[in-house]
């Protein structure tokens, strides 16, 4: 919602009235980049990690779980993330150390600086640990799901419930990866040309598109959450072909249903 927001809210009206980027209020235009590339950017990821995380313990550690402490657990988690965000955000507020939209290149970059180069050192590199730190939670909790039992449930049902858990890990790992892609879209690719078009796509389209790419990965590989206008379009044929595995329950015998519950 802030990366959109920007660009609906700041990037649009800016190009639209042609200013120059000497034009543009500086103060706002530092605020409203260092939200949208620092605070909502590191927050994006780091939430990702932290579920990837929750599911990895719930898998491990099941009775382990209590619930008195779920709900703590889990706003400590949020609070350190706003935390990360707002310190992110806060480092990039220095002078000539933000990232900025330039509309004379139709596009976000960072200031020529010292300081703006190590920021986007350090956020680079925070999304790399934080990518590779969720990615090897989901692969922990793939292994798990591959090896644990399926005995008491028919062979169809077993079958389903490892397709489910395969488009559930398939989806996860593009999810945690996209802040990556578009990192080294925005930091290596574009230098490959000096023509704008070819910056506007790696600089400013892919910040933009990752969160679209986000979206549209959750409709697909969730066809229960699925609108009406996302199955006339293309998706009915998926949610036919996954399927959820409580549904297919309903016509096992009542031992099988409670196996699979």
């Amino acid at each position: 919602m802030f990366v959109c927001g920007a660009f609906l809210f700041w990037v649009v009206p800016v190009t639209a009235l042609s200013l120059t980027y000497a034009k543009v209020p500086y103060l706002p235009n530092v605020f409203i980049g260092q939200i949208a590339s620092g605070g909502a950017y590191i927050l994006g990821a780091s939430i990702q990690m932290c579920m990837a995380a929750n599911r990895f313990f719930v898998i491990y550690f099941p009775f382990r779980q209590h619930k008195s402490k779920r709900s703590y657990a889990t706003y400590c988690a949020i609070t350190v993330c706003l935390a990360l965000a707002v310190t992110y955000t806060l480092l990039g507020l220095r002078k000539l150390c933000a990232y900025v939209y330039d509309p004379e290149i139709f596009s976000w970059r960072v200031e020529e600086s010292e300081c703006a180069d190590q920021m986007t050192t350090l956020i680079f590199w925070s999304i790399i640990v934080l990518a590779v730190s969720s990615n090897s939670f989901n692969v922990l909790t793939a292994m798990k799901f591959l090896c644990a039992s399926t005995s008491g449930i028919r062979q169809a049902d077993a079958a389903r419930r490892r397709k489910k858990r395969l488009w559930l890990f398939v989806q996860c790992v593009i999810q945690d990866c996209l802040h990556l892609t578009d990192l080294v879209n925005s930091i290596f690719l574009f230098e490959l040309s000096d023509q704008v078009w070819f910056r506007y796509i790696f600089l400013c389209y892919s910040f933009l598109a990752i969160h679209a790419a986000d979206g549209i990965v959750m409709l697909y590989f969730n066809p229960e959450v699925q609108p009406n206008w996302c199955r006339s379009i293309g998706f009915k044929r998926h949610s036919s072909r996954t399927g959820v595995v409580v549904v297919s329950s309903h016509h096992s015998h009542p031992r099988e249903v409670s196996n699979v519950a």
